[in-house]
């Protein structure tokens, strides 16, 4: 029987930067990392961005996509109209039939004036048919796009031939959402001035932006999404000289920047980012390179970052970072965040509250049926193993995995399936009973609508494990990302359980209607154990997570200041008094808690309208030691974990006498 194969679109982001002192990075490294996920891309686009550090560059690189030689005259007219000298250093591509070419001039000019040329030319001679287009004008960034894979534009501009290297390499393969992709003035790097950007995801706030940006003098646009966030860096950094962190903060908009930026930019809030996007850019001032990484505050788009002991990566999955490294620390960036590093100074903002994980895992001995991935595409991989189950092998073996999907996809009961690598997207959705081990991190989406069986993973797994699992366990020895357990469920003698050994990211249990999920925070317990919005949505099962946890990290309520100004209307109409209000107005946490302790009934009634919605429902919610019906519940399950990963007896006692938060649904 053949099974269908579904490809989840979405494009492929990456950043490389090398460390002072280190090696430049060769142009092969970026191709191959980004080649790795050639699957998140498509036919019709693709794109790398160089940015380094010369101290020899005084003049600008401009870069024009143009359909006829004839436009570099007007070019080169309109620069001297304004006063401006562009020398004709000729072309990369020359332009064939409908084939854009590449056509390269160099300027010294100062980079305000050479905007405000840059703005005309695409405003007025490119303005309707896009025959001509600037789309690099940097010192330190050097762009090379266009229609295809990576690989056909790497050919095209042959980069292949030359591997250049540099101080950063940007790269991108494209699935298009808001654009056509006939044309290379829509595939990415975008550029702006000595910032490049390469994005993943649909930009919501995309009109708000472009208002936004057409009041302060950005005059045209190809239509896609990406383009305003080269701008938006580009506007935040060089006009209103706000750091990178600040811009980076603007254009993140967690749920936490909103009342503050309200008071304090409120001028600038047309250059908050919305929607799912995950976006890695580069930047160089000329005395440092800058790696950004930033990810929308729900984290809709995956990301990841990592390090080794030469280079600082970002990318779409931890497969590009492995093609490239197998000794690399890697970590997923939480909702709403950004990381941030450069060349001299290393890791700045790290984006996460914490990048601590398990310890080395234990690798043991290759026996069984071996079937070696490194040659393999996820199809033929999955192919393989549906043959050898068929041929009557029942124990498994999957060496140099990277990045393969479907891994362990619908299973049976008997099966043994042991990997050895990355585990890619979707491992042992649906799985029906098999037991499912990875010797490394698992990547997104783990556990899908899984039956029953095992997954024993022992590193971390990435966003949205098990997502509405209904039987089985997932024990993951170290963290996992966004949307653990979202939807999760039982029926009858089916109670599924997910034990994580480290930390969770936001949205825990969201909508969970049933089974168990433990997090014990074993690795750093300096750092919260879960993210914000835990149980949000929940109407059953049960969260045991280890130690304390903020009442305002569970369900999501509304913000501080909404609160704080309906209690002060409430003072206004004579329901509260006066020094209450005062004295709540000092609190870090107005939890529903906190409010029914010290309004009256009538106010709290009125107030406690802000914090129901389908997104809050009511909570029962303790900290306290297990007691005999939690031990029942979770301790047999507690004892294999430890046992799967070899974890000391000691530190198991150590967990059974600690205090959890408990959550379940309240029967109020």
């Amino acid at each position: 029987m053949e099974y269908p194969f579904i490809e989840k679109s979405g494009c492929g982001i990456l950043g490389i930067l090398r460390k002072h002192g280190c090696p430049k990075v060769k142009f092969e490294l970026a191709l191959r990392s980004i080649e790795a996920v050639r699957y998140r891309g498509s036919k019709l686009g693709a794109g790398f961005a160089k940015i380094f550090i010369d101290i020899g560059t005084s003049k600008r690189r401009v870069k024009v996509f143009v359909k006829s030689a004839d436009f570099i005259v007007d070019i080169i007219r309109t620069f001297k109209a304004h006063g401006l000298e562009i020398m004709d250093a000729g072309f990369e591509i020359a332009p064939s039939g409908d084939d854009y070419g590449s056509w390269v001039g160099l300027s010294d000019n100062d980079e305000a004036k050479v905007f405000n040329v840059i703005q005309n030319i695409n405003s007025v001679i490119g303005h309707h048919d896009y025959k001509v287009r600037v789309y690099s004008w940097g010192r330190y960034v050097d762009v090379f796009k266009g229609v295809g894979y990576p690989t056909d534009v790497a050919e095209t501009f042959g980069l292949i031939e030359k591997n250049p290297e540099a101080d950063l390499w940007l790269a991108h393969t494209r699935q298009p959402t808001n654009s056509p992709g006939r044309y290379p003035i829509w595939s990415h790097p975008f550029s702006a001035g000595e910032w490049a950007i390469v994005h993943n995801g649909d930009i919501s706030s995309f009109g708000a932006n472009v208002m936004f940006l057409s009041g302060r003098g950005y005059r045209s646009f190809v239509g896609t999404d990406s383009e305003v966030i080269a701008f938006l860096l580009d506007y935040l950094t060089r006009v209103e000289k706000l750091s990178i962190e600040e811009a980076a903060t603007l254009l993140c908009n967690p749920f936490s920047l909103s009342w503050r930026l309200q008071k304090e930019r409120f001028e600038l809030r047309g250059a908050c980012l919305d929607g799912p996007f995950s976006v890695v850019a580069g930047y160089s001032d000329g005395d440092d390179v800058y790696l950004l990484a930033m990810t929308d505050r729900s984290k809709l788009r995956p990301l990841v970052v990592g390090e080794d002991e030469e280079m600082l990566y970002a990318a779409s999955e931890e497969a590009q970072i492995r093609a490239l490294s197998e000794r690399a620390r890697v970590w997923s960036v939480e909702p709403g965040s950004y990381f941030l590093a450069s060349m001299k100074k290393g890791v700045i903002v790290s984006g996460r509250r914490s990048t601590k994980t398990c310890p080395s895992l234990h690798i043991p001995l290759a026996t069984g049926y071996v079937i070696d991935a490194k040659s393999l595409g996820h199809r033929e991989l999955y192919k393989r193993v549906r043959d050898a189950i068929m041929a009557g092998k029942r124990d498994l073996l999957l060496k140099n995995v990277l990045g393969h999907r479907y891994i362990g996809m619908a299973l049976h009961e008997g099966v043994r399936l042991r990997v050895y690598g990355t585990a890619g997207n979707c491992l042992a959705n649906l799985n029906e009973g098999a037991r499912i081990e990875v010797y490394g991190n698992a990547q997104d989406d783990v556990g899908d609508t899984m039956q029953k069986g095992s997954v024993i993973i022992h590193g971390d797994a990435r966003d949205v494990v098990g997502q509405a699992l209904q039987g089985g366990e997932i024990f993951i020895k170290g963290n996992v990302g966004n949307r653990c357990a979202i939807q999760m469920r039982e029926y009858l003698d089916r109670k599924p359980y997910i034990i994580v050994g480290g930390t969770a990211d936001n949205y825990l249990g969201e909508y969970m209607a049933g089974g168990v999920v433990v997090i014990l925070g074993l690795w750093d317990k300096d750092s919260s154990p879960v993210g914000d919005f835990v149980a949000s949505g929940m109407v059953g099962g049960r969260i045991y997570i280890r130690g304390r946890v903020s009442r305002n990290k569970i369900g999501v309520h509304p913000p501080r200041q909404d609160v704080l100004q309906y209690l002060k209307s409430l003072v206004y109409r004579g329901l509260l008094d006066l020094k209450v209000y005062e004295e709540l107005s000092k609190e870090e946490e107005l939890t529903l808690e906190l409010l029914e302790e010290r309004l009256n009934e009538s106010s709290f009634v009125a107030v406690k309208r802000l914090f129901h919605g389908k997104h809050v429902l009511p909570l029962n919610v303790e900290y306290r030691k297990l007691n005999d019906e939690d031990i029942m519940l979770i301790g047999h399950k507690l004892s294999a974990f430890f046992t799967e990963f070899m974890i000391g007896r000691d530190l198991l006692e150590e967990v059974y006498a600690s205090n959890f938060t408990i959550i379940c649904p309240s029967s109020k």
